[in-house]
């Protein structure tokens, strides 16, 4: 059995998250989906596990999770990428199963596949599928709310 993982915040959830999940989920045999939250993001962690909980309810093979981290821990921006991606993939083979392959669309996900001793896979759609920032998405969610899924858009009460 081949295990994939993903990594993002989800704030929000939408089609670019997706279009990696369902790349991830093409190559692998269980994905496991880590929600990180920190206590100083606007959307709640649980909240966020939720919609990916809803979003892939008839898939079996994902699993959601939610990994809380103290806003400190990753706050250092003089610290790099390959130092924070180093700290993240200590925690992750703690708590975790065996990883097989991360996916992501950006370049820690190479230096997590090192520190986790997998495969690493960069698929870089999800930024051309999204070409807007998240933060965007949050302000005014009746304006993108084609870009989210269906768990989201009740969260913001919005329809596309």
């Amino acid at each position: 059995m081949k295990r994939g993982l993903v990594i993002g915040k989800f704030l929000p959830l939408h089609i670019g998250h997706q279009a990696l999940i369902g790349y991830a989920l093409e190559h692998c045999d269980e994905l496991i989906i880590v929600v990180g939250a920190s206590d100083d993001e606007p959307i709640p962690g649980e909240v966020r596990l939720e919609w990916l909980k809803q979003t892939y309810a008839d898939d079996s093979r994902v699993k959601p999770v939610l990994l809380s981290y103290d806003e400190a821990m990753a706050s250092d921006a003089a610290v790099s990428i390959e130092n924070m991606s180093r700290l993240w993939a200590s925690y992750l083979k703690k708590q975790l199963p065996h990883i097989d392959v991360i996916f992501a669309s950006e370049s820690y996900g190479a230096y997590m596949g090192r520190f986790l001793d997998c495969e690493s896979v960069i698929y870089e759609e999800p930024c051309k599928v999204v070409p807007v920032a998240a933060e965007r998405i949050r302000e005014e969610p009746a304006l993108y709310a084609h870009l989210l899924p269906q768990a989201v858009k009740e969260y913001y009460k919005v329809q596309a």
